[in-house]
C-alpha cells in the first residue's frame, strides 16, 4: 500500500473518536452552565462537588476540579488547556492525557489539603487549575527552547522562551504560597499575609509539582533525541535496524511505511521519540 493510499492521507477521518481534551472542556462548560442555572434556581444541586476542609469527602478530590467561581475562570483554564493539551493529545494519546490530568487534579488537592493542616479550617478549593499546570509542565518540558509570545496584563505581546514561562509560573506559584496564602490560613503571630487573594497557589504548586514528576519519568526533561546504539533500542523497534546501516531510497520507502502503518492502525503518539524522529529524516530523504 501506498502512502498516497492511507486514510489520514487521503484526508478522510481513521477514528470517530472524540478527543479527551474536548470531552473534558465540554463537561467543564456543561457543569458551569448548570452552576449559573443553580444561581438563578437559588438551588444547591452542585454543593456536593467542591473539596473543602473539615467536610472531607472522597469523591471531592476529583470533583472540585469541575467546578468554576466566573466565566473567566473557566476561560483562562480552557484555553491554557487546549493550548498545551491539544498537543499532548495528538503526540501521545488521549488516555495519556487524561492520567496527566488526574494526577494533576489529585496533587492539587493533596498539597492544598496539606497546606491547611493546622489551620483556621474553613477554606473550599474550585478549579481544575492544578491539572492545566501538570499538563503545561508535562507537555513543553521537552520544549523549552521553542519562542512563544505572551500577553502581559492580556494586552502587551512579548515574545519569550518556553523555559521562562515555566520558571515564571513556579516563582508565582511558590511566592504566591508563602506570602499570601499559607499565612492567611493559619493563625501565625510570626507571619503574616503579604496581599489577599482568592487563588488556591497550594494546588498549582501540587499541579506543577505532579507535572515535573510526570515529564522526569517519561524522560521529557530535554529534547527528543534518536538513540538507537544499544541492541535493546533496535529490539524494541525491529524495522529500525537499518537506521545503522546506510540504506538505499528503496529500503527508506520500505521502513518509512513500516512507521506509517504504524500511525495507521495506532495513531501518531504511538510514535517514540526516536521513530518520529526518523520518520522526519525519512521524510527529507525521500522529497
Amino acid at each position: 500500500m501506498g502512502v498516497a493510499d492511507r486514510t489520514y492521507m487521503r484526508g478522510e477521518p481513521s477514528s470517530s473518536k472524540i478527543p479527551v481534551l474536548h470531552i473534558v472542556i465540554g463537561v467543564l462548560v456543561a457543569i458551569f452552565v448548570l452552576g449559573l442555572i443553580e444561581d438563578s434556581a437559588h438551588a444547591h444541586f452542585l454543593d456536593w462537588m467542591p473539596l473543602t476542609e473539615g467536610g472531607f469527602a472522597p469523591w471531592t478530590w476529583l470533583t472540585y476540579a469541575l467546578v468554576h467561581a466566573h466565566a473567566l475562570h473557566l476561560i483562562f483554564n480552557c484555553w491554557s488547556l487546549w493550548w498545551v493539551g491539544s498537543q499532548v493529545e495528538s503526540e501521545q494519546g488521549g488516555a495519556l492525557l487524561l492520567r496527566v490530568l488526574i494526577f494533576g487534579v489529585l496533587a492539587g488537592a493533596f498539597v492544598w489539603w496539606l497546606s491547611g493542616l493546622g489551620g483556621q479550617g474553613g477554606s473550599q478549593i474550585i478549579g481544575i487549575s492544578a491539572a492545566v499546570m501538570a499538563v503545561m509542565v508535562y507537555g513543553l518540558a521537552d520544549r523549552k527552547d521553542e519562542m512563544v509570545t505572551i500577553l502581559l496584563f492580556f494586552i502587551i505581546p512579548v515574545p519569550m522562551r518556553i523555559r521562562w514561562v515555566l520558571r515564571a509560573l513556579w516563582i508565582i506559584t511558590v511566592c504566591g504560597w508563602v506570602f499570601a496564602e499559607l499565612p492567611s490560613r493559619h493563625m501565625w503571630s510570626f507571619w503574616h499575609s503579604a496581599w489577599d487573594t482568592d487563588v488556591a497557589h497550594s494546588a498549582h504548586l501540587g499541579g506543577l509539582i505532579a507535572g515535573a514528576i510526570l515529564a522526569w519519568a517519561a524522560g521529557r526533561n530535554g529534547p527528543p533525541r534518536l538513540n538507537l546504539q544499544t541492541n535493546d533500542d533496535v529490539e524494541d523497534a525491529p524495522y529500525l535496524k537499518a537506521i545503522q546501516a546506510k540504506l538505499t531510497s528503496a529500503g527508506a520507502r520500505i521502513e518509512m511505511d513500516h512507521l506509517l502503518d504504524k500511525i495507521s492502525t495506532e495513531g501518531f503518539g504511538s510514535l517514540t521519540p526516536a521513530e518520529r524522529q526518523r520518520l522526519e529524516e525519512l521524510s527529507n530523504r525521500l522529497r
